[in-house]
């Protein structure tokens, strides 16, 4: 591959979180897609390679031997030699069952896109595992999910571990994916606390090469009974469970539900990452969930940020460095410098201390918007309210330019020095570039 290369309580009993990482949890990987169930939707052609989006039943027994039936989808090749041998599991993320969209949704498609995905041969895999989507629309409703149950929601750690074990030894995902060379793993806001609670346990042993999660900032969720709790521990991740890159927005570094500030460190597993100017999710995405005032919601597109990562991801996995962390403050020190015009400044880069407006988006480094990360006038102690609140809003500035000509060579210049440090993909960066140079703006 050349490219890519409702939350719990914050206060966790300390027994519960020793008894999370001394368990003996460790999934028997039993679980099977069945085949009888299997449908095969055509999902388009990129970069030349015809895919199809398979979908079908997964079926197992839990670690503590309850059985589970739920829905599973695999995007791939047609013809599995054309991939690549890299599977990316996304991690379904709860929160959008309890708004407009009503189901488990696939931020990893949402960010990274299908286009980026799939550029290069990836493949991709999800399953439901959590039991509150249970019910809740799959995909685009062609799969028979009727049948589907999770009879404890402590079971959702093993269903997941099940299924990605599976990717590499089920007969009919072999016969879908090929032969698995590396697998990666995402999870965004409560699946990312999930995905980082999997990689500080025994159960993530050598389940991914690298992950790659956002919008957690410190701590994790973890199994314990038949509940998922929450600690709010900063852990390492475990040194068998492959390397972890995280990435938050300035809103988890003011809000202090996240405490981002105190997930700010570099190790030999593990890299983080914040974004200047950028809330928890766009104003685009607002709308889509059917969120109040969405058009007043922060505009900042951070996903070119993400789909960098990804790539910097898979290449730390073959000995090649990230590029250095980006963070708004020191760690554990969650105040933020700003510039003239109100937008957060990037102060730590590799852990060192800096003096520069660089290392933000281009649009936030030229002063397009002020850009609100977190807005508190929405944040009324509802699901609906914070969600609103961390989408945060902007104040329009394009009508400082004056000059179009300079504005697009701002822009122009911003974004190549990121792709230089590895930030921004050159195809990001020509997009970018491109939405300036067809703006109104200055003119």
């Amino acid at each position: 591959m050349t490219r890519y290369p409702s939350r719990h309580p914050l206060i966790v009993l300390t027994a519960a979180v020793a008894s999370f990482m001394m368990s003996p949890r460790t999934s028997l990987a039993d679980g099977r897609i069945d085949p009888n169930t299997l449908i095969t939707i055509p999902h388009g052609v990129f970069n030349g390679v015809l895919y199809n989006r398979y979908e079908a039943m997964f079926e197992g027994e839990s670690s503590s031997h309850r059985p589970y039936r739920v829905p599973c989808q695999v995007i791939a090749p047609a013809w599995p030699d054309d991939g690549n041998g890299f599977v990316l599991f996304d991690w379904l993320n709860r929160t959008t069952v309890f708004t407009a969209l009503g189901r488990d949704f696939p931020v990893a498609r949402l960010m990274l896109t299908d286009d980026f995905l799939f550029a290069e041969g990836g493949s991709y895999a999800t399953v439901r595992c959590d039991p509150i989507a249970i019910g809740t629309p799959w995909s685009d409703g062609r799969l028979d999910t009727s049948a589907e149950f999770i009879m404890s929601a402590g079971d959702e750690y093993d269903i997941v571990a099940d299924f990605v074990r599976a990717l590499d030894t089920d007969p009919l995902a072999d016969d879908l994916l090929g032969e698995l060379t590396r697998k990666g793993a995402f999870g965004y806001s409560a699946s990312g606390w999930r995905l980082r609670g999997m990689l500080r346990h025994i159960q993530g042993k050598g389940l991914f090469d690298f992950s790659l999660i956002g919008g957690c900032g410190r701590g994790y969720d973890f199994p314990v009974g038949d509940k998922i709790q929450h600690s709010t521990t900063e852990k390492l991740p475990r040194a068998d469970a492959g390397l972890e890159i995280d990435f938050c927005t300035e809103a988890e570094v003011i809000h202090p539900r996240f405490s981002a500030a105190d997930s700010r460190h570099d190790d030999m597993n593990y890299r983080s990452y914040e974004f200047a100017g950028c809330s928890h999710l766009r104003n685009v995405d607002a709308a889509l969930g059917g969120l109040p005032n969405a058009d007043t919601a922060n505009p900042a597109d951070w996903f070119p940020f993400v789909r960098a990562l990804l790539v910097a991801g898979y290449a730390w996995c073959d000995g090649v460095e990230p590029p250095p962390s980006i963070w708004l403050g020191a760690p554990g020190d969650s105040r933020i410098a700003r510039d003239a015009n109100g937008n957060a400044l990037v102060r730590f880069v590799g852990g060192r201390p800096i003096d520069t407006e660089g290392y933000r988006l281009p649009e936030v480094a030229v002063g397009e918007n002020r850009y609100i990360a977190y807005d508190p006038s929405y944040d009324d102690g509802t699901l609906i309210g914070l969600l609103r609140a961390i989408f945060g809003g902007f104040v329009d500035l394009t009508n400082a330019f004056t000059s179009h000509d300079d504005y697009v060579e701002q822009i122009t210049d911003h974004t190549t020095r990121l792709v230089g440090q590895g930030y921004l993909l050159e195809a990001d960066a020509e997009e970018i570039i491109r939405r300036a140079k067809e703006s109104d703006i200055g003119k």
